[in-house]
């Protein structure tokens, strides 16, 4: 249950003031608004960043280094994650001076609840659980350093949880010390998940942006 399809329809249209947009489009990205009407969710992205092509994301992760066994079947370990529907970066520009830098991120996966019918049923407490246990299967020093009590926006209950792991990639010289924010929840038919990404190491801190970025969350 999310907010109520007319209140949700009054927000979109809020968002869009101005702007010319086919009515018939199901998924819109406009200034710092992301809109996706088939699912039912929108929200606002950090002022100055922006959205990266979803075909890019192929380049992306192939530059980044999976913990031990897992760089050499990389591949399948992308498949069986499965493919994010947007990402959002703060250096998402193709710029010379962009280059060598960690950008501060937010990735957002959608799952039919269909593809976990021959996990038994479980409940979506266990899918979390599990899911936890493969991004410290597959990210160097991988570690869950909080997790926070279930809450409720939108009518819908959320789980969020801290973690950190060391992220390796072909284009930094050495190793970087990245902190995650992972925050799930299920509604309709899918389950999401955001992973929100900074690097204090670095001096790319994002928790003001990830909490404004929680906060526009809308769900129809």
């Amino acid at each position: 249950m999310g907010i109520g399809r007319r209140e949700f329809t009054k927000l979109i249209g809020l968002a869009l003031t101005g702007a010319i947009i086919d009515p018939l489009q199901a998924v819109v990205t406009h200034n710092e608004y992301y809109i996706n009407k088939k699912l039912g969710i929108m929200f606002t992205i950090p002022k100055s960043w922006g959205f990266v092509k979803i075909k890019d994301f192929g380049k992306i992760k192939d530059k980044q280094i999976l913990d031990g066994f897992y760089e050499s079947i990389k591949n399948e370990v992308y498949e069986d994650l499965g493919s994010p529907i947007c990402i959002v970066t703060k250096y998402y520009e193709d710029l010379p001076e962009h280059d060598g830098l960690f950008s501060p991120s937010i990735i957002l996966k959608i799952t039919p609840k269909s593809e976990f019918d021959s996990y038994g049923h479980k409940n979506f407490e266990e899918l979390i659980h599990m899911s936890r246990k493969n991004d410290n299967s597959v990210l160097k020093d991988y570690k869950i350093v909080n997790i926070y009590v279930p809450y409720t926006l939108n009518n819908c209950q959320f789980f969020e949880d801290d973690s950190e792991y060391l992220f390796e990639h072909k284009e930094l010289k050495k190793p970087i010390k990245v902190e995650q924010k992972s925050i799930k929840f299920e509604h309709q038919n899918f389950y999401y998940q955001f992973s929100c990404h900074q690097s204090l190491e670095m001096n790319e801190k994002a928790d003001i942006e990830f909490e404004a970025f929680k906060k526009s969350i809308k769900l129809i």
